[in-house]
């Protein structure tokens, strides 16, 4: 049912409910008013009839149907009216409606209500069906006293001699308020009529801009975003009309910066290396851009199937469950197939609070191809140059050690050539360990230890340039702490190359503090699942790395001050050394760095 049907039914409602209202009301009011002016012509037909018959009456002794009965019958035609006259002993002496022998067989009407009520409260009034007449009359009667002087009383005494009662036909009152009632229901049909025909135009009027504004929000809905709705008045409607162009408007604009934004973002999907993937909270893909159905190899109708029916990775099935399970970025290095196939770096990103997941996948093969033969080019070409290093340094010093007599100038570029050799040896064989390091060839040699155990071997080593630079080595590692589960070489291995890059960015008479911590921390972000962890910090008072550096204080051969570095005799692989270590401990290292005020690296074991 539409609006104006509501609104047309609406209306009509009300008006009936009124005019049914008003219909009653003036059916009830002129009744009451044609009863009242009905009893008033009794009351007043009545008492002429009392003073006529006071007048007129013979003596009670001499009552006869012949003297009474005319004397009524012409009033009755007077007033046309029923009139009757019935003495005390209720015989009915005079009637207008009865004559002669009908007369004297009337009932006898002593016990009729008006009668009675009006012997006792000195008139009545009834609505009655009369047996007599077979008609429904209203009566009202009345007493007749006579004034009648007495033998033993010179004065006159009101005497009761006989009721008079007048009655009129009901017939005619309920013809005139049934014509009546039907006037008002006439006025009342004719009313209605013009109700709904005036609804109907008056509702049409109202409701034909709303239709106008639901068909254009239907427009609107269908996808038509330049329906616009005319603005024919400056009332509500019509400033709800110039609100809804005024939506449509920014709807518009709305929908042409999010398709803008589609076709940017769809151009940037399809047109970039890495591969992604849109995926359900069931696993099941929603959308993957050209280089993912490449990169997994995935069918022509891939929406809506799940992940590891498509394509069975396990890894990566394991990866989604990680992100799910912890809720937070799930990030691994996978094959994406058997080991002949690519590798790649895969990152899961829950949205919509784990309803879908982002897969990010990055082909690596090129890079760590490149990173394999660099390794193994900086392997080989290490292991090369060791023996004609060695070489030249055991010359440098059989020159150097024998007695034949030579130049000063000689013997300097002997001694640099001992010097360069050995600092070059040093570095041919830290790229070999850095190199063993990132391949995995290092075999790890876990034993429990206490830190302590490093303080002494540390003391030893660095002792002599300590005192040479008048430094001060802090030790504050708590004897409480718990053992950790370390290679105790490579490890001390960290601990040196960390406290030798202090040295190196300390001026003299600095600090360097070693101490020592238990943290308990959350395994996985957003979990109730800890792991505790011993974490080494190394400080110092130094001269502190720039913001920018900081980032890169891990890569190898980068110095922050390279000609502090040179001078100090520094590879710039200790702290890539030390990284790498740590690494292969599932441990983790990280620095915090102010400039001008010194450094604190920190080094993580789990326990």
């Amino acid at each position: 049912m539409n609006i104006r049907t509501q609104l047309t039914l609406r209306y009509i409602g009300i008006v009936l409910v009124v005019l049914l209202a008003m219909y009653f009301y003036l059916a009830t009011m002129l009744k009451d008013s044609m009863s009242h002016r009905i009893t008033s012509q009794l009351e007043i037909q009545a008492a002429l009839t009392r003073e006529f018959l006071i007048e007129k009456l013979p003596a009670k002794d001499n009552f006869t149907y012949e003297a009474i009965d005319p004397l009524v019958d012409r009033l009755g035609e007077t007033e046309k009216a029923r009139v009757t006259f019935i003495d005390l002993e209720g015989v009915v002496w005079g009637d207008t409606e009865r004559d002669g022998e009908a007369l004297r067989e009337m009932d006898n009407h002593l016990k009729r209500p008006e009668v009675q009520d009006a012997l006792e409260f000195g008139s009545g009034i009834r609505d009655r069906y009369s047996d007599t007449t077979q008609t429904e009359f209203r009566y009202y009667a009345m007493p007749i006293y006579r004034d009648v002087s007495t033998q033993t009383s010179p004065d006159k005494e009101r005497t009761l001699i006989g009721i008079c009662r007048v009655a009129l036909p009901m017939e005619a009152v309920n013809t005139a308020i049934g014509n009546l009632r039907q006037i008002v229901l006439f006025a009342s049909v004719a009313g209605l009529i013009l109700a709904i025909l005036f609804s109907i135009f008056s509702t049409k009027i109202i409701t034909k801009p709303i239709e106008k504004l639901a068909q254009m929000t239907q427009s609107l809905a269908a996808g038509k975003i330049d329906s616009r709705v005319p603005v024919d008045s400056k009332n509500e409607l019509g400033q709800l009309s110039r609100n809804f162009n005024l939506m449509a408007d920014r709807v518009q604009e709305q929908i042409d910066k999010i398709s803008e934004e589609h076709r940017r973002l769809e151009t940037i999907l399809t047109d970039m290396g890495e591969g992604v993937l849109l995926v359900n909270g069931a696993f099941e893909i929603t959308y993957a851009n050209p280089m993912a159905i490449s990169m997994l190899s995935l069918p022509d109708v891939y929406v809506g199937k799940a992940l590891i029916e498509i394509n069975r990775i396990p890894e990566l099935h394991t990866l989604l469950q990680a992100a799910e399970q912890t809720e937070t970025v799930a990030f691994a290095e996978i094959r994406l197939g058997n080991l002949t196939e690519p590798e790649a770096e895969v990152t899961v990103v829950p949205v919509s609070t784990g309803e879908e997941y982002v897969i990010v996948i990055h082909d690596v093969t090129k890079v760590r191809q490149l990173e394999r033969i660099r390794a193994d080019f900086v392997a080989n070409v290490s292991h090369e140059l060791r023996t004609p290093l060695t070489t030249i340094q055991g010359y440098a010093e059989t020159l150097l050690n024998e007695d034949t007599p030579r130049s000063k100038t000689s013997e300097q570029f002997i001694v640099k050539i001992l010097t360069h050799s050995s600092r070059l040896s040093r570095l041919v064989s830290e790229l070999l360990e850095l190199s063993r390091l990132e391949s995995g060839d290092v075999e790890l040699k876990r034993t429990r230890c206490h830190l302590n155990t490093f303080h002494d071997p540390i003391l030893e080593v660095f002792e002599p340039i300590l005192e040479e630079s008048e430094l001060v080595l802090k030790w504050e590692v708590p004897e409480d702490l718990p053992e950790v589960s370390v290679d105790q070489q490579l490890f001390m291995q960290v601990l040196a190359n960390l406290i030798d890059n202090a040295i190196k960015y300390t001026p003299d008479g600095g600090r360097i503090t070693v101490s020592a911590e238990i943290r308990t921390s959350e395994a996985f972000e957003g979990t109730n699942i800890t792991s505790k962890e011993i974490i080494v910090h190394v400080q110092d008072t130094g001269i502190g790395i720039p913001m920018e550096s900081q980032p890169r204080v891990f890569e190898r051969f980068y110095r922050v001050d390279k000609g502090r570095a040179r001078e100090m005799g520094g590879t710039g692989l200790g702290l890539a050394i030390a990284k790498h270590i740590v690494l292969r401990h599932n441990g983790r290292i990280w620095l915090e760095s102010t400039l001008g005020e010194g450094s604190v690296f920190h080094v993580a074991i789990p326990l």
